[in-house]
């Protein structure tokens, strides 16, 4: 593990289910994307037709990783689970939406690709 993979670690402690950019059908997304049918919000995401639109410049630390580098701050999300979920499986207690994971951060949840240092 590199400094970087353990930043991230901390900064994910106790998160389930962590992704980024928009949820396809979220109504927060949805009114964050301005699109108003979940339908089509659904298809335009699996299409790759979404556009998003969120991307910041920013100074503000990573909520991921704690960078303080500047840089473009994208939309992420988990999940907290309860454990009082049927057939043995957590039920959803909340999507939790967050606007500031740096673009390591991104391409390391996608793709496992660590920054150079």
């Amino acid at each position: 593990m590199s400094a970087y993979t353990d930043a991230v670690e901390r900064g994910l402690k106790g998160m389930e289910a962590v992704s980024t950019g928009t949820c396809p059908g979220c109504k927060e997304c949805m009114d964050r994307d301005g699109v108003a049918d979940a339908a089509e919000h659904r298809a335009s995401w699996s299409s790759g037709d979404l556009n998003d639109g969120y991307r910041a410049f920013s100074w503000r630390p990573c909520g991921i990783c704690g960078s303080t580098l500047g840089g473009d701050r994208e939309r992420w999300h988990w999940v907290s689970f309860r454990p009082d979920g049927r057939d043995g499986f957590p039920a959803i207690r909340s999507i939790e939406h967050e606007d500031d994971a740096c673009t390591d951060c991104v391409m390391y949840l996608a793709n496992g690709d660590e920054p150079s240092e």
